[in-house]
């Protein structure tokens, strides 16, 4: 029985991992991937972290990671709430582990932490199943772990600041980006970004790098619509009102199309305790939880007339 049980290798399920392992815990740490960094920190065997923000941050909590039980390749596909043989609430993890020779392990803690983090958020539109067609995060999965790029001639198009390191990564990596079209005016955020030095200095060197390899960014455009017959071979970009309706379109021809609307949680497990949740502002479920990050579990049975009832649990 772990003290501590983490799932999710990403900068919060790391970072949460090392610092309980410090203070003495006994820690697992379970991700689904071959080395630690989740999808922000994703990268190839033998990398350097030139094309990361905040690699020496990452690195720190990597190089403690013999302080705890790192179980890289498991994957997490169940947890459960149960109790310790003193009758203790607490939790087991079930997992696959191994690519190809795949076993099942069990790891059981008396705390659980759900790292698993986000997946983009896609929305349909006409063409969007067509080989060449990714979300903005798969793009850049193939550039940061693989060292590849999904075409020669790539549109970026959805919506959130993401889709700016989504182009320069391809860019950087070899490929021509057409264009970064950007479906929102996000001229609200502009004195926000100036209040903050960094996020300000992060979005001029956006800036500069879209300058650099000559990458069009358009506001207030989609793509709504991909073309090809065996692969994507070209998309309609449509410039739109504020209302978001189509006012004019065009043609652009492209071999790939990386796409993303935002991001939204990966639930799966929460939902499986029996997490809270409730809606975001943007419309996602996210998980409630309090000030300290912890989840609130809802536990349900039946009142003593048979009726069915549901409590809230603060020990989730």
């Amino acid at each position: 029985m772990r003290d501590v049980a983490v799932i999710g290798a990403g900068p919060a399920g790391l970072a949460a991992a090392v610092t309980a392992a410090t203070a003495g815990l006994d820690v697992a740490l379970l991700d689904a991937g071959p080395r630690p960094g989740g999808q922000y920190y994703r990268h190839h065997a033998g990398a350097t972290g030139e094309s990361h923000r905040g690699w020496a941050a990452f690195a720190h909590l990597r190089d403690r990671l013999d302080r705890l039980t790192y179980l890289p390749v498991h994957q997490v596909w169940h947890a459960e709430p149960g109790f310790t043989a003193h009758a203790e609430p607490g939790f087991t993890a079930h997992a696959v582990a191994g690519d190809r020779d795949e076993r099942p392990v069990r790891v059981r803690a008396r705390v659980l932490i759900v790292a698993t983090g986000a997946h983009d958020r896609s929305l349909p539109f006409p063409g969007w199943d067509l080989p060449g067609v990714l979300t903005a995060g798969g793009a850049q999965a193939l550039v940061k772990g693989d060292r590849v790029t999904p075409g020669s001639r790539v549109v970026v198009a959805g919506t959130g600041p993401f889709l700016l390191p989504a182009a320069t990564g391809l860019a950087a990596a070899g490929a021509t980006v057409a264009g970064v079209f950007e479906g929102n005016r996000p001229y609200a955020f502009a004195p926000h970004v100036a209040r903050h030095p960094a996020k300000a200095l992060e979005a001029a060197g956006y800036a500069l790098a879209l300058a650099r390899h000559r990458i069009p960014y358009r506001l207030g455009h989609a793509v709504t619509e991909a073309h090809g017959r065996d692969r994507v071979e070209a998309v309609t970009v449509a410039r739109l009102d504020r209302g978001w309706s189509p006012v004019s379109e065009y043609r652009l021809e492209c071999d790939a199309l990386a796409v993303g609307y935002g991001f939204t949680p990966q639930l799966e497990i929460p939902l499986q305790l029996g997490c809270a949740t409730r809606v975001d502002a943007d419309g996602s479920l996210v998980a409630a939880v309090d000030a300290a990050q912890r989840a609130r579990r809802v536990l349900r049975g039946r009142d003593d007339r048979g009726r069915r009832r549901a409590a809230v649990s603060g020990r989730g």
